[in-house]
């Protein structure tokens, strides 16, 4: 009887510890659920004002811009990357962007600034940015004080679908400045309109 009792106990116990091998693996499982979870609902990180980002090369990101014709004077840029494969544009009607992917205002490169012409029915901060005439000037101001000033060469108008590549593609050597219209992105009312573009070069 006493042998027969001491057969009993090894299979007792395997019937015990298959109950709790599967109770770890339920509960590992879930753990690995619960982290993807984690993972996916994580929010994205948030984009940087212009402020907080290095320029190209180092060079001082800019702050602000003053267009003394337009009556145009922003102390607050940002900085505008890409989202989906689209070029990101300010989110509000008087925001303005530079295209933090190239080279800061006075450095060698064409430098990128971007506004609304019109965002839904409100006028943006560049409506009026096809009025500007060769010989007007446009400070741009870093995040360490400097300014650089500029002459506006030209202004050319283009198609509403016109690429952001067209419109900013460089003219010759040496620091640019290029003022240009949204391209409708946060703007589904302007998408018909035209898109503008202004060409200047060190004062």
């Amino acid at each position: 009887m006493e042998q027969g009792k001491d057969r009993q106990r090894p299979e007792r116990r395997a019937e015990l510890v298959r109950p709790a091998a599967v109770v770890l693996a339920v509960v590992a499982g879930l753990g690995c659920v619960l982290l993807g979870v984690t993972s996916v609902l994580a929010p994205a990180p948030a984009i940087s004002p212009a402020a907080d980002r290095p320029g190209t090369a180092g060079a001082p990101p800019p702050v602000a811009l003053v267009i003394p014709e337009l009556g145009v004077t922003q102390t607050h840029l940002v900085a505008l990357g890409h989202i989906d494969g689209r070029r990101e544009q300010p989110g509000t009607a008087q925001g303005v962007g530079w295209f933090a992917d190239g080279p800061a205002p006075g450095a060698p490169g064409v430098a990128v600034l971007s506004a609304h012409s019109g965002f839904g029915y409100a006028p943006g901060a560049f409506a009026r940015l096809g009025r500007l005439k060769p010989g007007a000037t446009i400070t741009v101001r870093d995040a360490t004080g400097r300014e650089s000033r500029f002459t506006v060469r030209r202004t050319a108008v283009f198609p509403p679908n016109e690429p952001d590549s067209t419109l900013v593609a460089p003219e010759g050597p040496g620091p640019e400045l290029r003022l240009i219209t949204s391209d409708g992105t946060y703007d589904g009312a302007g998408l018909a309109a035209t898109r503008v573009a202004v060409y200047a070069g060190p004062a």
